[in-house]
């Protein structure tokens, strides 16, 4: 598991406009809440980024170090992000607790190419990019790694059939399809189709002269 590090400032204002005002300096409004209970904080924009770049599409645990000397171990929850420019907005943290079981957002990385996409011409469709696990924090996985090579056109892996993990169990619905390998496409050739549309046609009516 990659461990990362986040300097943090605890937070006293609340409200919209103090987040305004933040946002303007280039810092992002957050919380982080857990057994400690709940706590706002504010975050560099710039360190926030540079972690996101650090930590990639895996799961990551960021030991946030506060300007009043604490470290506290966590997760990113969740982010908001401003749908015009896509800046961060805010930033929800998990606070992580020896002992205590979370629930947490994995990424499923697939590798290998699927037998009936080489073969059959088929297409890999990932339905789902991320899956729901409940565990210890001492057992959270960065991802969940999934090879896809043996799948024939119209098999699919289902939450249930996804890799065991000791001390990680998956949450949702057991039967939900994570990858499946559909079938390719047939196009209608335009020939065809061309002269179909001719097929439709009324004949144009005689007039007189």
């Amino acid at each position: 598991m990659q461990e990362h590090t986040l300097s943090v400032t605890i937070r006293e204002g609340k409200g919209r406009g103090n987040s305004r005002r933040l946002r303007a300096q280039g810092i992002i409004p957050a919380v982080i809440y857990g057994q400690s209970g709940t706590q706002s904080l504010a975050v560099s924009e710039s360190d926030f980024k540079m972690l996101m770049r650090e930590i990639g599409g895996s799961t990551a645990v960021v030991t946030l170090e506060n300007d009043k000397g604490g470290k506290t171990s966590s997760l990113i929850q969740a982010t908001q992000r401003n749908p015009r420019n896509d800046r961060f907005e805010h930033i929800d943290f998990l606070e992580l607790t020896a002992g205590h079981e979370i629930t947490a957002h994995i990424p499923v990385h697939t590798h290998g190419t699927p037998v009936g996409v080489k073969n059959g011409g088929g297409t890999l469709e990932i339905t789902l990019h991320e899956v729901e696990i409940k565990c210890l924090p001492k057992n959270l996985p960065e991802q969940i790694d999934l090879d896809v090579s043996k799948l024939e056109i119209g098999d699919a892996i289902h939450v249930e059939n996804l890799p065991t993990i000791e001390g990680v169990a998956y949450q949702g619905d057991p039967e939900t399809v994570v990858v499946m390998c559909s079938a390719p496409t047939v196009e209608e050739p335009e020939e065809d189709a061309a002269e179909e549309a001719e097929a439709g046609e009324e004949p144009e009516a005689k007039t007189e002269e």
